[in-house]
């Protein structure tokens, strides 16, 4: 059996190791794997490390683990690197939200993605230099642009993963259907996509979601007191079909209707009571839920009498790292849902240089993009190419450390009403104590 040997990069953010660690756990195909956790918060870092060495050996699994606070160590010999750095932590761009809605940005973090694509870049440089065979996951947000922005500056394997795309399956259960007969496919840049294709026993499912919007919609929105992360089925996505031809997957209906973000009374009216996830109360709400389980997961590490399978049950998820590990390393063809470079043109007018999220075959040989249907010029035009500039432009920032450009960035908000609104809220943001790291980049 052969052993891999697989990096944490942010291992302190538990929720996510702990999962992952489960998961290998339960992999008869990667037992044997070394895992290497890395943060600099030594503290988190060894809760994790205890929570990992007790879940294995409650499993009775061969799973072995090293700590670091050292990043080029913990990426010497590495087969994989995963990355899910938020630089910072939460309250990073709560500071930065803080001083962007003084200045007339709602809820707006625009440019704290620049800070998150330093540290992307900056990491897939030194898995290029020091293990240049890894393949580099990225989970960290931004995905797409951290991805498109390591694949054209280094030669580093990127891949990058994401759960949205499993919306459909909430979308067929809250219309009736059994997940066990639906299929869907998606494609377009991550939190950014759309389903082309949508089956319900070999049967195309668009009519029987167009007969929900129209029999049982109305009375669903009327009492819609959904949790803070429902939006699948939410007035702004089903609106967002109406006007794209195409049902908005996952994240991207709170994303990709700027216009429902511009006030609470707006998110309200797309998202529901508490005006979802990106409202203070359901953002709130999201960190008391991390906070839980941070607190779950530390009893359990740290207190002899809890189980870390309690927590953790030795059973398998949907997401895709671990199965996606066992399908490069021992040649096990599988579809899984992927944002990878669109070489070859996987989807129809977009550069070869462009990550782009679609379905992909991967085998011991690599990762394949299926080629996927063109996406409806309204989308393409209408959706698609506006936050394709977007992402260019900071893209472009990073790229080039260029701080005009980043400026320019923030002028493209759709909240920017003026030059001299744009110009106060960047140098407060400029400024801030906490952005050293980006004044350092962009000097």
């Amino acid at each position: 059996m052969k052993k891999i040997n697989i990096t944490i990069i942010g291992a302190g953010s538990a929720q996510f190791s702990a999962g992952i660690i489960r998961d290998l756990c339960i992999s008869d195909d990667l037992e044997g794997a070394h895992v290497t956790l890395m943060d600099i918060d030594e503290k988190r870092l060894d809760m994790v490390e205890l929570f990992a060495k007790k879940i294995v050996k409650e499993l009775g699994r061969d799973v072995t683990f090293t700590k670091t606070l050292d990043r080029e160590k913990a990426l010497e010999g590495a087969d994989f690197v995963l990355n899910t750095v938020q630089v910072g932590g939460h309250s990073y761009p709560l500071d930065m939200i803080a001083i962007a809605e003084k200045h007339g940005y709602y809820r707006d973090y625009t440019l704290v993605d620049a800070s998150q694509l330093i540290f992307h870049l900056g990491l897939a440089q030194d898995v290029e230099r020091i293990c240049p065979d890894a393949w580099l996951i990225q989970s960290g947000n931004p995905v797409f642009e951290g991805c498109t922005l390591i694949h054209r500056l280094t030669k580093a394997k990127i891949l990058g993963l994401c759960h949205g795309h499993y919306g459909y399956l909430e979308l067929a259960r809250k219309i009736g259907l059994d997940p066990e007969h639906v299929t869907a496919q998606m494609s377009g840049f991550n939190h950014w996509i759309f389903m082309t294709d949508f089956r319900y026993k070999g049967e195309n499912a668009y009519p029987l979601l167009d007969k929900w919007i129209e029999v049982k919609g109305p009375d669903y929105w009327a009492n819609f007191k959904p949790s803070f992360s429902d939006v699948q089925l939410s007035y702004a996505a089903c609106e967002q079909y109406r006007l794209f031809g195409l049902m908005p997957i996952g994240d991207t209906p709170r994303i990709l209707g700027w216009w429902y973000n511009d006030s609470l009374e707006s998110k309200k009216r797309g998202f529901g009571h508490i005006g979802g996830f990106d409202s203070y109360e359901g953002w709130d709400i999201y960190l008391e839920g991390l906070n839980k389980n941070l607190k779950k997961i530390e009893e359990a590490a740290t207190d002899d009498s809890r189980k870390a399978t309690d927590i953790f049950p030795p059973v398998k998820t949907h997401e895709q790292i671990v199965p996606i590990m066992e399908s490069l390393v021992f040649d096990k063809e599988r579809v899984y849902q992927v944002n990878i470079p669109n070489k070859g043109g996987i989807v129809k007018g977009f550069p070869e240089d462009l990550v782009i999220e679609c379905p992909g075959v991967v085998n011991g040989s690599g990762i394949k993009g299926i080629v996927q249907p063109e996406l409806p010029r309204r989308i393409f035009a209408g959706a698609m190419i506006p936050f394709w500039q977007k992402a260019e432009s900071i893209i472009t920032a990073v790229a080039d450390h260029d701080k005009n450009m980043l400026f320019l960035h923030l002028l493209g908000n759709h909240n920017t009403r003026s030059f001299a609104q744009a110009e106060a809220c960047f140098d407060e943001i400029w400024n801030h104590p906490r952005n050293d790291f980006m004044r350092e980049w962009f000097r």
